[in-house]
């Protein structure tokens, strides 16, 4: 018997989590209160879109802080939690979502099999009286 599910993770940063850029004091107040809100590329086009410059200086730094920001989270990664046929011991698998990699497999299958291998020679698995 083979039982397999997947689990999903996705990790994602909350109000806290996302960088605020400050203006740098060479505009107006009220161009300086639009463009303190901006947290993100997204918040920046947005801005963009309703009228208010940016300036280069902190399109490069949001640019930046978002490419950091994504090298720190890695990859989006897959969870695969299957039960070995012949040991029955849970073994869970950690795949990259994008290219379906294996990161990382707890306890390994090689090993189970192995083990099952070695219960195998030593009577333990098959329970039959001669």
């Amino acid at each position: 018997m083979n039982v397999q599910f997947s689990l999903t993770a996705s990790t994602t940063t909350g109000g806290q989590g996302k960088p605020e850029t400050m203006p740098s004091g060479a505009g107006s107040v009220a161009s300086a209160d639009q463009a303190s809100g901006i947290r993100d590329m997204k918040d920046m086009a947005l801005k963009e879109r309703q009228g208010t410059s940016v300036s280069v200086g902190q399109e490069q730094l949001i640019r930046t802080i978002e490419r950091a920001v994504k090298s720190l989270q890695g990859p989006q990664t897959t969870l695969e939690i299957s039960i070995h046929e012949k040991t029955h011991d849970i073994m869970v698998k950690v795949l990259n979502k994008d290219t379906g990699e294996l990161i990382r497999e707890v306890p390994r299958e090689k090993t189970l099999d192995l083990v099952a291998n070695m219960m195998e020679l030593a009577g333990l698995l098959i329970d039959e009286k001669i």
